[in-house]
Formats: structure tokens, C-alpha cells, sequence
């Protein structure tokens, strides 16, 4: 029987902590791209391996991605890891569930339902939220280290005047919703893609679902990118007033 659920499944206890079977999907992935990043640190200096070089392009054009938003190298350069491993975690995980054998193949039987063993990590609420939270976060650090505690205050409480004191909440707000917009978004694309995957799969199970995992690997692609380009954005937007006044300083000595 075909059991879907918004909520992860609990398919494991240790020492009284559940595990549910989307935290243990994010453990795999993050375990393989850990042993992936050790790998390639081992074999840097090889300019001859393919792989190697493609790992290297994808770094490269992720910084000129970076600098073409930020327009500072410097500031690419601090940004440039937390949006890489933004990128490289969430289309890892959203393509993780086409392997063959993924999906509904390892599972625990009870005397009611099965339950998967293995889930994709943004198809569950708790993991994109996390992913937001840390998102979010970045850019207040960001903010802060560009325009310092008081400058980063003044976004949101401006007492100058009242047009800036509403601004100022209205901007508060914004932060705050952010962290919605950027959990919800990539769990509600990512599950309504596993669900539509499962009941193909369940009803029509060869040759049919192969259009819907190419279409899941342009999803799962497009949503990494967006989630990876948002957070560089918002980060460009919170430091843009110190980034304006370095570049007015630059003109001048010239």
C-alpha cells in the first residue's frame, strides 16, 4: 500500500531519540559528499582527472555567479562557501531520491502501513526550515560585519523620522518572513515532486515514470540554484550601503 505522509516517519530510536527517515537520508548525503570533498582534496593538484576539473569549473563559475551579484571579489570570496555548499547540499539531496531503488525499496513493515527508510531531506518541512534559519542568519552576520552593530540596528529602528521608523518595521518583517518563504518554497516543489514520482511509480511502474525523473532533475536543479541566488541576493542587499561606500571611495582615489 502506497503511504504518503507531509509529516517525516520516526524508523529508528537510540537512546530515546527518534530518527526520523529524512534525518537519516541528510546523514547519507552529507557522509557522501564529505568522502566526495576529502577525495578531491587528495587529488587538488591532479589538472589531468576530469572529475578534478570539473569540480573546478563548478567552483569557478559559482564565484563569477557570486561576483556578478556582489560586483566585490572580496566579498565573493567570504560568501562564496556557504553559497557553494547551499548549492551542492540541496540539488544532492533533491536528486538523491532518482537512484534507482530509493524510493519505497528499503522499508519497515508493521502490521498497518510501510515505512520508507529512506526520504528526501527537503520533501520534509524540518530540514528546509533548518536550511532557512541558517540562510537568514548568514545575512544578519553579513549585515552586521558590512555596517556594524549600529548601522545594522538602524534597518530596522530609525527614530529620524516616521517614514523611516514604519520602513524600519516593515524591514524587520521581511527578515522575519524570510525564513517562510525560503522553507516553504523549496519543501512544497520538492515533496509535490516525490509524491507525483511515488503514485507513477506505484501505478505505472516501467518506461511512464522516466519523463517525470527528468523533469525531477530540472526541479531539483532550478531549486538548489534559486535557494543558493536568493541567499547571495539578500546578502548583496544587507551590506550594499558599506559595498556603495567603498566603491564612491575607490572612484574618488582615481
Amino acid at each position: 500500500m502506497l503511504n504518503i505522509d507531509l509529516r517525516p516517519e520516526y524508523v529508528i530510536s537510540i537512546h530515546g531519540f527518534l530518527l526520523s527517515n529524512s534525518f537519516i537520508t541528510s546523514v547519507v548525503v552529507v557522509l557522501i559528499l564529505s568522502l566526495f570533498s576529502f577525495w578531491f582534496y587528495l587529488h587538488v593538484n591532479d589538472h589531468k582527472h576530469i572529475f578534478v576539473n570539473a569540480i573546478r569549473i563548478i567552483i569557478y563559475e559559482l564565484l563569477k555567479l557570486t561576483d556578478a551579484v556582489t560586483r566585490s571579489r572580496k566579498l565573493s570570496k567570504k560568501i562564496l562557501p556557504l553559497i557553494a555548499t547551499f548549492f551542492i547540499f540541496i540539488i544532492t539531496a533533491n536528486l538523491f531520491e532518482l537512484v534507482p531503488g530509493f524510493l519505497g525499496s528499503f522499508y519497515i513493515e508493521t502490521e498497518d502501513i510501510r515505512i520508507s527508510l529512506l526520504r528526501s531531506p527537503n520533501s520534509d518541512l524540518t530540514t528546509t526550515l533548518a536550511l532557512a534559519i541558517i540562510s537568514v542568519a548568514a545575512i544578519q552576520l553579513f549585515s552586521i560585519q558590512a555596517l556594524g552593530i549600529k548601522g545594522y540596528l538602524k534597518r530596522f529602528i530609525n527614530l529620524t523620522n516616521p517614514i523611516k521608523f514604519i520602513l524600519g518595521f516593515f524591514e524587520l518583517i521581511s527578515e522575519t518572513v524570510k525564513v517562510l518563504s525560503f522553507s516553504f518554497r523549496l519543501f512544497g516543489n520538492i515533496f509535490a515532486g516525490e509524491v507525483l514520482l511515488l503514485v507513477i511509480a506505484f501505478l505505472i511502474p516501467y518506461i511512464i515514470p522516466l519523463p517525470f525523473m527528468i523533469l525531477e532533475v530540472f526541479v531539483g536543479t532550478i531549486q538548489a540554484f534559486i535557494f543558493s541566488v536568493l541567499t547571495l541576493t539578500f546578502i548583496r542587499t544587507s551590506t550594499i550601503k558599506h559595498l556603495d561606500q567603498n566603491h564612491s571611495k575607490e572612484v574618488v582615489a582615481t
